[in-house]
């Protein structure tokens, strides 16, 4: 009788422990770190990088600080010159839903890109600042963003 009652028991908390599992796994979050290749144009002007984002304040909204390292090409009065740079910004997103409940922000960002100049080895900071739409999915970790700046355009994934 006992091993009856234990088994059956066991039997309807299976169904229970499953359900409960299946609700704490759907209930991810954004990851803290990220990172995401990224590619800006303007006229002559072609910028690519790997970019690293790191969460630092997250409340309604969230605060992302985003460093990269990459390539620039700037072509002018007929010469390309190709430089490394180093993208520093600090990104705002914002949405109608909590930080955490939502897959698409409204993203604003501001910083700089620094070019090394490869014949002077100058570093030459230019200012960068943007307006755009991010997709960020919590379950899967996915990030597109498109958007349009300060004497730019661009478009940003990670793979």
């Amino acid at each position: 009788m006992r091993k009856a009652l234990l088994i059956t028991s066991f039997l309807i908390l299976i169904p229970y422990i499953s359900v409960h599992g299946q609700e704490t796994d759907s209930l991810s979050s954004h990851s803290k770190l990220n990172y995401f290749i990224d590619f800006r144009t303007f006229i002559a002007t072609f910028q690519g990088s790997l970019n690293l984002d790191v969460q630092v304040y997250e409340g309604r909204n969230a605060i992302l600080l985003n460093q990269g390292i990459g390539f620039t090409s700037i072509t002018w009065n007929g010469e390309t010159d190709i430089s490394f740079s180093f993208p520093t910004t600090l990104s705002f997103l914002f949405g109608s839903l909590p930080y955490e409940q939502r897959t698409k922000h409204l993203e604003i960002n501001a910083g700089t890109v620094n070019l090394i100049d490869v014949e002077t080895q100058d570093i030459l900071p230019f200012p960068r600042a943007s307006i755009g739409y991010r997709y960020q999915n919590p379950e899967s970790g996915k990030i597109f963003r498109l958007y349009a700046g300060f004497l730019s355009v661009g478009i940003s994934f990670n793979l």
